[in-house]
């Protein structure tokens, strides 16, 4: 359960240009979420991976599936170990959503980039991970490589296209809407399978580097009656470093592109570059947990029918205090304080120049800890 307090102008997810959950409209005491992640052992190698999550807002189901994905891990036989997933499942990309159900262990709300990643991506297809363990060389580290091929993903990128990056801990669910007016994601429109690559390097537990390509392959040029079709493609490179058992620094960068040649009620085709990048220090000391985040996002159209272009620019910072009560019990308070640049809110009587504050704090009850 959460309490909000929050200003400027109404969210994205309701109607708005904010970039922010919560608005003035709607603060006080909400269900911040509410979620199942469980694991079935269906064989000595095949697990099952579910994860229910409701957020009490006005989605079409206020039940929907998150995550469902089967994991097979076969028997080690050398050094080198394999895993695959096959279902829907987030790729491995965020170094923030690191607890059950991909939440963020850090703040209440994760950076605008995992924010994006939440909103617009999940794997629904196939993933390869094979990871080399030193230990077996007397090296206190390992290396992964991972790939995956999946469908489903085309319309990515029109929710970072049309309203910019937001910071949010309200992803998209698979079977549900996001916001007002409605926006879902994950339908097969050109039948053209997309691809990420990555690798992931831990060093002697204390450094964490992962870097991955993604490409959903979608021809721009397409359109059904579940939308158009947008060629989303971005690098990301991150890394996550534990100098002391106390403290943990982490930074990531992301920059791509987007594009759809569809035309809709006379509107051209867009193209647009984007990149978001943020660093957070976060200090555990016994039952406390402070953390500090900086978030810079940009984007920018090259063709546009306006005046002006849809470019957005923004920054946020971020405080979080997470107290451990016991196994069950957790109190976390957050404040963000976000601005952005974006010119499309003139044409609805809005400032161009938006700064946005909101405050939680969040009462959180676990049954079970699954890690």
């Amino acid at each position: 359960m959460r309490w909000v307090n929050a200003t400027g102008e109404t969210s994205y997810l309701n109607g708005g240009l904010g970039v922010l959950r919560f608005d003035p409209d709607h603060e006080g005491l909400r269900l911040g979420r509410a979620f199942l992640a469980s694991r079935f052992r269906m064989t000595d190698i095949v697990t099952l991976h579910l994860v229910i999550d409701s957020y009490g807002d006005h989605d079409r189901n206020p039940v929907d599936l998150s995550e469902c994905w089967a994991e097979i891990r076969p028997f080690p036989t050398s050094a080198l170990r394999w895993r695959a997933r096959i279902g829907a499942f987030h790729m491995p990309i965020s170094l923030e959503n690191r607890g059950p159900g991909w939440s963020d262990v850090y703040t209440i709300t994760p950076s605008a980039l995992n924010s994006w990643i939440g909103e617009e991506f999940r794997t629904i297809g196939a993933e390869v991970e094979a990871r080399w363990l030193g230990a077996s060389s007397e090296y206190l580290g390992d290396i992964a490589l991972v790939a995956a091929v999946y469908g489903w993903n085309e319309a990515a990128g029109s929710l970072l296209a049309n309203g910019g990056f937001s910071l949010t801990d309200r992803p998209s669910l698979l079977f549900g809407d996001l916001g007002q007016p409605s926006t879902s994601f994950y339908h097969e429109i050109d039948h053209r399978p997309g691809y990420y690559s990555g690798l992931i390097w831990r060093h002697h537990d204390r450094l964490e580097i992962r870097a991955l390509r993604y490409d959903n392959r979608a021809d721009p040029f397409a359109a059904s009656a579940a939308g158009a079709a947008w060629r989303t493609r971005f690098s990301s490179l991150g890394a996550r470093w534990e100098p002391t058992a106390h403290w943990t620094v982490l930074a990531q960068y992301l920059t791509g592109d987007t594009a759809s040649d569809v035309y809709w009620g006379g509107y051209s085709p867009i193209r647009m570059t984007y990149r978001t990048v943020f660093a957070l220090a976060s200090l555990e000391a016994g039952r406390e947990r402070f953390s500090a985040r900086f978030d810079h996002f940009e984007t920018h159209q090259s063709n546009f029918v306006e005046e002006q272009p849809a470019n957005e620019s923004g920054h946020a910072g971020t405080l979080a205090w997470t107290h451990e009560f016991g196994e069950h019990w957790q109190a976390v308070a957050e404040w963000i304080h976000a601005w952005s640049r974006f010119p499309p809110r003139a044409e609805y009587g809005q400032p161009v120049e938006l700064p946005q504050t909101e405050t939680q704090i969040a009462v959180r009850y676990r049954f079970h800890d699954i890690l």
